[in-house]
This record gives C-alpha cells, sequence and structure tokens, in this order.
C-alpha cells in the first residue's frame, strides 16, 4: 500500500513539475512550448476558404504584372475579336495576330496601355479593352523564427500575414513587429509590422508580395519593450519599433475603458541616468478619435521601456454579477446586490434545480481565490520530491490535489431553509456549477471490461468489480481504491470509512513488477548486512575469550 502511494505522489509531482503553464501568446495566438494544432488547422481552413478572394478591387496603378498573370483582349472594328493569353516566363505577351509585347515590371495600367498600341500598329480600332482575368502563382521563402523555413504559393494579392500562416504560422519566440520583407532581386527591404495592421488596419504594415520575395522573422526582442497598464481593453507589453508613439501604445492596448481617468494619465520614462521621469497626461481630448484619422493633439514619439499607467475613475464601480451553469432551468449570468444576495436567492433567480440535477455534487466556486498565488506552493514546484522535507512534501501533495476555489456548500439544506448557515453571501464572479446526475458507477483499471456500472444501493465495491468482468490479468488487488467526484480517496477494503455513491470511481491499478535485478539487488544487500553484523558478533565474542 505505501509503495503504491509513493508511486501516486511521484506521478503527481513530476507531472506538476513538467507541465508548463500556458502563458499568453500574442496576435499569433502562439504558446511557449507547446503547438495548437486545432487551431492550425482552422488557419489553414481558413486560407483555403479565402483562397482566390480579393480584399478589394485590384489598383491598375500599383498592380505589377509577372508570369502567370492571365488577360482577356477583346477587340471591335470590323468584327468582334476576343483572346486570352497568360504572360509567359519570360516576361511577354503574345497577342494573336500582333507579336510579342514585354512587359516586364509593368504595372496593370502600363500594360494595357503597351497592348493597345501594339494592336493598333496592325487594326485602327480604339475599341480595345485589356482586363485581368486571372493572377498569377509564384512561390515566396519564408525564414528566421518559423516552425521550419519553406517556400509556399501565392499569389500577388496575399499579404505578408497571409504567406506566414500558410508556412505554418509564427512561434512564440517570434516578432510580430520587425518582419522584414526583401524584393526578389532589388535592394528593397519593407518592414512588415502586424500589430499595426490587426490592431487598426495599416495596410502598409503588411504590404502584399511579389514573386521570389523572402519574409524573414526574426526573434522578438524583449530588451525594446514599451507597456501600458490599467483601465484599456488590451494592457499588456509590446514591441518597440522606431516611430511608436503614444496614440501608437493606447491603440495596441485597443483603447480606453469607461472606467478610464484621461485627465490624468501617467507616463513614465527612464532617464539617462536610471532616474524616473514622470509625467501626467491629459488625454480627454482622445477618446472619442483614437482611431480615426485625426490629428491627436500631444501626441509624442516614445522611446523603448517607456510606461503608460491610465487609473480607474474615483468610486467607479463594476457590475457585479454571478455565473449559474449546468442542471438549473435558467442558466446564465445573473446580476447582485453585494452583502445582500445569498447562494439560495441565486439559484430561486435561476429557476431551480431540474430533474436531472445531482444537488449534492453541486459545486460553488469563488473565483477569487483562484486569482490568489500559492507562493509557497510555487517555490515548491521547482524542486525534486528528494529535496523536500516530509513537511514540504505533505504540503505539496495536499496543494496539488486541493480544488482552490470550492467553498462547501449543503444546497439541499439551503434549500429546505434559507436562514441555515450554509446560505452564504456571493460575491462578485462567483459562480454555481450544477452536474447532471450520474446513476452510475465508473470501474477502471486492471479489470476484464472496465467502464460504467449502473448503481445498486445495496452492491459493494466487489459487486461492481464482478459487474465489469472481475479482476484482470496482474490486477493489484489489496490497493484497489474508491475515488470520490469531490476528490476523497479510499482504499476499497476500508469499507467502514466510505459509502460508494453514484459518480464514484473504482479503480484497479496495476501491480507493480519486481525485476530479478532488483530482486537479487535487495537480498544482496540483505545479506551483506547480515554477514557484516555477524561478523561484528564474532569479533567481539573473539576479544572477550
Amino acid at each position: 500500500m505505501t509503495i503504491l502511494r509513493l508511486v501516486i505522489l511521484s506521478f503527481l509531482i513530476s507531472t506538476s513539475l513538467f507541465a508548463q503553464k500556458i502563458e499568453k501568446g500574442r496576435l499569433s495566438g502562439a504558446t511557449k512550448n507547446s503547438i495548437d494544432t486545432l487551431a492550425a488547422q482552422n488557419v489553414l481552413n481558413l486560407l483555403k476558404e479565402s483562397k482566390g478572394l480579393l480584399e478589394r478591387e485590384v489598383d491598375p496603378n500599383t498592380y505589377l504584372v509577372g508570369p502567370g498573370d492571365e488577360f482577356s483582349i477583346s477587340i471591335i472594328s470590323n468584327e468582334i475579336f476576343e483572346d486570352r493569353t497568360k504572360i509567359t516566363p519570360e516576361g511577354k505577351i503574345i497577342i494573336k495576330g500582333a507579336g510579342t509585347v514585354d512587359v516586364r515590371n509593368k504595372t496593370l495600367f502600363e500594360v494595357r496601355e503597351i497592348v493597345k498600341k501594339q494592336i493598333q500598329k496592325y487594326i485602327r480600332t480604339d475599341n480595345i479593352d485589356v482586363a485581368l482575368t486571372e493572377l498569377r502563382e509564384f512561390k515566396v521563402i519564408v525564414s528566421g523564427t518559423v516552425p521550419k523555413p519553406v517556400s509556399v504559393a501565392a499569389t500577388a494579392a496575399d499579404r505578408v500575414s497571409e504567406i506566414i500562416d500558410k508556412a505554418s504560422g509564427l512561434q512564440f519566440e517570434s516578432s510580430e513587429r520587425l518582419i522584414k520583407l526583401h524584393r526578389y532581386d532589388t535592394d528593397e527591404i519593407i518592414n512588415v509590422d502586424l500589430m499595426k495592421f490587426f490592431m487598426y488596419g495599416d495596410q502598409a504594415s503588411n504590404p502584399t508580395v511579389l514573386g521570389g520575395d523572402l519574409i524573414r522573422v526574426p526573434p522578438i526582442n524583449k530588451s525594446d519593450m514599451i507597456e501600458i497598464h490599467g483601465e484599456v481593453f488590451a494592457p499588456g507589453q509590446f514591441e518597440y519599433v522606431e516611430g511608436d508613439s503614444l496614440s501608437t501604445l493606447i491603440k495596441f492596448g485597443q483603447g480606453f475603458n469607461n472606467s478610464s481617468l484621461l485627465d490624468s494619465v501617467e507616463f513614465v520614462r527612464i532617464g539617462t541616468d536610471d532616474e524616473l521621469i514622470k509625467k501626467i497626461i491629459d488625454l480627454s481630448s482622445w477618446n472619442d478619435i483614437l482611431f480615426s484619422s485625426s490629428q491627436l493633439e500631444g501626441d509624442f514619439p516614445l522611446l523603448p521601456g517607456d510606461r503608460v499607467y491610465v487609473r480607474k475613475k474615483h468610486g467607479w464601480k463594476e457590475r457585479d454579477y454571478v455565473v449559474v451553469g449546468g442542471e438549473v432551468k435558467y442558466p446564465g449570468k445573473y446580476a447582485i446586490n453585494t452583502d445582500v444576495d445569498k447562494v439560495r436567492d441565486v439559484i430561486i433567480r435561476a429557476g431551480g434545480f431540474t430533474r436531472d440535477a445531482s444537488i449534492e455534487n453541486t459545486e460553488f466556486i469563488r473565483q477569487r481565490d483562484l486569482e490568489i498565488i500559492d507562493t509557497e506552493l510555487e517555490r515548491l514546484r521547482t524542486l525534486v520530491p528528494s529535496e523536500m522535507s516530509k513537511s514540504e512534501l505533505r504540503y505539496f501533495q495536499a496543494k496539488i490535489n486541493e480544488k482552490k476555489g470550492v467553498i462547501s456548500v449543503n444546497f439541499a439544506a439551503v434549500l429546505e431553509d434559507e436562514n441555515s448557515p450554509e446560505n452564504v453571501l456571493v460575491v462578485s464572479r462567483d459562480s454555481i456549477v450544477v452536474p447532471e446526475k450520474n446513476e452510475f458507477i465508473n470501474v477502471q483499471g486492471r479489470v476484464n471490461n472496465p467502464g460504467k456500472v449502473k448503481y445498486n444501493p445495496g452492491y459493494t465495491y466487489l459487486d461492481y468489480i464482478m459487474l465489469a468482468g472481475g479482476y484482470g490479468y496482474r490486477a493489484d488487488i489489496d490497493e484497489t481504491l474508491v475515488n470520490k467526484p469531490k476528490g476523497g480517496q479510499f482504499l476499497a477494503d476500508e469499507v467502514k470509512l466510505y459509502r460508494i455513491e453514484p459518480g464514484d470511481v473504482i479503480l484497479v491499478p496495476t501491480e507493480i513488477e519486481t525485476t530479478f535485478m532488483e530482486v537479487f539487488t535487495t537480498t544482496l544487500t540483505i545479506v551483506t548486512q547480515l554477514v557484516t553484523i555477524a561478523g561484528v558478533v564474532i569479533a567481539i565474542t573473539n576479544i572477550n575469550k
């Protein structure tokens, strides 16, 4: 029994030690040391659905044509003539009956003029129409801090962000603001800032690509960051890029809340001698025009390390609410009067429990308790079990099994008597979760037919195991456990300590296999100790003679 508990404890500890906290990603949605395969598949599905779709009509003055672009040429003179032709790999258009023209590095507008002039050399007419009917495909290279450097198919309507998505997206360490677009066969390098594009639609920060372009994604520059905190919709840290201003940072924070105190926004900068330079700014005039094209009065450039703090209005009070979910008639969010409403009031407003509600397993969760950081537990997570004292090990074991935030409430007693001490006050963001009745016992582990068995109040754990096919090969019968839905765990043969109830899980573990070498090593150790003791006894006896 002791061995099994140690094995379970070691497993729980190792799981806690090696499980990584999910860190908040950025625009990319990427998280540290993990890959969200479902999100990646969703992105690919969206790319397939949007293939060939244009954001708007093609601008003839900016669209550069290239090999593979298809054109429709219509000529009306004595008779109507229509033809379709593609730009050749050499960058030429072949016009039936009018020769070829070179259109390399030409805009769509220039191509139309060139083709018209070429046709007019052979046919006297002004009724000539040249239309782009199909966009070409070409390759673009994506490299740098990406899952894998790769060449992907693209069209001239695709933006850098779409090409990166086709190449499996960004990593957690990838920069979103310092991406470089290298134009093929030129010295032109374009700065790409996906934050500006997605946060407030700056299209110049996410240009379209051309054939042979190289997209280089550097790692995020953690040493140059700007920060905004307080009463904005998305507080946080952002990469700094030269040219950023105060308005840039506030836009990245997605603007002000209704609770924002705009006449005294605090700006902090670290000076040349590491002293803090603080300034209070009145941004009241910005609230309604922040995302417009209007000039923002008092805007100024930022430097790396700059921080902005937006305070909350004095006396501002958030709307208090609780959430009720599961088997109640009207699940949802309910406004509450703080220091007045109790658990019973909320359940009644939600229409009461349904017939299928498992009242005894209903959970009352205090959300604000979940946000309390246990510094001792966080410290112990960094240690291996062998480095912990006995008291630390017990504390760690208790804490990792704790259902944090759960408040014990007897809901049956609460409904019967509104004056019950169980009828506690609710606070904002509390949750009441009402599960469905579970009329089964779940038998798992080393049984022949693991699964759920219908609950019978007269059955013991052995009856349920027999209904699940009996003990299987190498079942550790003496270590069979009964796990309760609310976290209790008992050895099955200690029947006086528990009562089997619907929803319980009976777990039959696998017998721990002992290898020959383990037996041999243990035996050898014991024999060696016995021989040593015998030698000491003989030596003492000989001395006394």
